[in-house]
């Protein structure tokens, strides 16, 4: 690590009355993947939001969209370093790069570390003061405005590794899913950030081994396929041989068509007493794409619905909100057996026929298809066998569920509410409404199953007084 000035790249900025580069002090990280920065000769001045930036360091900073509102620019020479800044795992992801790798400069626990702080940002700002008091309450978060953010297994093994590259390469090779676009010129690549412009790569330091064996980014037999504008999907099921989407075509490994339209996927649930479970999902349809995150989940969610005792958790009856493929649906079916009901409703009619192929055999669930609403929470919680829902869980969409289906899902008086969030900003306002509504928070863990991007995912556990 040096703190001598080290070029990082160029990025067009827009043509303004205003200087084009600043020499700019960073602060502390936003939600979205900037720091909060300010001129180094004017420390009151505008804000400014930078990127490829860490919190301590003067950057040379290169505007890249002014508005009335809102200043954002890329740091293109880094003047004093942060000790924390790591050689880049994915330069691509850098100034004037491709979008989806905006903290691959920095050290994988100071990922976290950022995370947690953006995490306890929008705990207090967006959610107020009663969300921060009752996370700062919480054992796990030791008085702390935010729960640590943790490793996946897997990248943790790295960490710990006795192999200096492992280490250096942690976080990387871990991703089942990724999604490219053919450039003008017919070369594969990602959108730059924020534009439309399709920016050709040579590397993919996220996906998983099995996705970059396949050569997508250089073997001619896939070269042949390609034409400008077309979408790429690769999908590594832990159950099977990759696959590829081009547009509406599915191909083999080999390059081959193919009439295979799933994939196989397999969950280890021993912590739940329950094997392997295998799931049934459409080639296009959603999973989680870090290869820890399905088991990982399922083991956080599922034991934050029915308690520790899942000997217990026999003929309980369970409310599903935006269920998807049915990863929660059959581990919650399978331990409240026979006895028990877990009614589910999710607004994707593929990935509802994904669920029902995969809990065929499982009587306890009842996978029903709609937009989820106040209406539709209470008129599906109303078709439980004698009375309401003893657990809620819901998994909404990145905007998360919003204060109406909140409210609806609060006002059912279940004895617990799990809620799994992918954006910090939408956990605390739910989560704000929930405890307005007389819940009182019992745990909240966060996962990084996002590494060298800002996302992570947060599961909250809340109970009836």
């Amino acid at each position: 690590m040096t703190s001598q000035p080290s070029r990082i790249g160029e990025q067009p900025a827009p043509s303004r009355g205003e200087p084009r580069e600043l020499t700019l002090a960073v602060g502390a990280p936003a939600h979205g993947g900037h720091c909060v920065a300010r001129p180094v000769d004017d420390p009151g001045g505008r804000v400014i939001f930078v990127r490829h930036a860490l919190p301590g360091e003067t950057v040379r900073a290169r505007l890249t969209e002014m508005t009335s509102r809102t200043w954002r620019a890329d740091a293109v020479e880094i003047l004093q370093a942060s000790p924390d800044r790591v050689e880049s795992v994915w330069p691509e992801a850098g100034p004037a790069g491709v979008g989806g790798g905006e903290l691959a400069h920095v050290a994988l626990d100071a990922q976290r570390t950022w995370k947690r702080w953006v995490l306890a940002d929008c705990l207090r700002r967006i959610g107020g003061q009663e969300v921060a008091d009752a996370v700062a309450a919480l054992p796990e978060a030791s008085g702390a405005a935010a729960v640590p953010v943790e490793p996946m297994p897997t990248d943790a093994a790295a960490q710990a590794s006795s192999s200096a590259r492992r280490r250096a390469l942690a976080g990387t090779a871990t991703r089942t899913r990724i999604s490219l676009t053919v450039s003008e010129d017919g070369r594969p690549g990602m959108h730059a950030f924020r534009s439309g412009t399709v920016l050709p790569l040579r590397h993919l330091p996220l996906a998983v081994g099995a996705i970059t064996e396949i050569g997508l980014l250089e073997r001619s037999r896939w070269r042949a396929h390609y034409r400008p504008g077309m979408r790429i999907e690769a999908i590594a099921p832990s159950g099977g041989e990759p696959v590829v989407l081009l547009d509406e075509r599915l191909l083999t490994a080999q390059a081959r068509s193919t009439g295979r339209r799933r994939v196989r996927e397999v969950v280890d649930a021993s912590a739940l007493g329950l094997g392997e479970l295998t799931y049934s999902v459409h080639a296009e349809g959603f999973w989680q794409v870090h290869v820890d995150a399905p088991r990982m989940l399922v083991e956080r969610v599922v034991q934050g619905a029915l308690g520790e005792d899942l000997e217990g958790a026999a003929g309980s009856r369970v409310l599903e909100l935006y269920s998807g493929a049915g990863l929660f649906t059959l581990p919650l079916a399978a331990l409240v057996g026979d006895s028990g009901q877990v009614l589910s409703l999710e607004g994707n009619e593929q990935a509802v026929r994904d669920a029902r192929r995969t809990l065929h055999d499982h009587p306890a669930a009842r996978l029903a298809s709609g937009r989820v609403s106040a209406r539709s929470v209470r008129e599906l919680a109303g078709s439980f066998k004698g009375g309401r829902p003893d657990v809620v869980v819901l998994d909404p969409p990145r905007q998360g569920a919003g204060r109406e289906v909140v409210e609806a899902v609060g006002a059912l008086g279940a004895e617990r509410i799990v809620l799994v969030a992918c954006d910090p900003a939408a956990l605390a306002r739910d989560l704000g409404t929930l405890l307005r509504a007389g819940y009182a928070l019992g745990s909240m863990s966060a996962l990084d199953m996002f590494p060298h991007t800002h996302h992570f995912e947060t599961i909250a556990v809340l109970e009836r007084p």
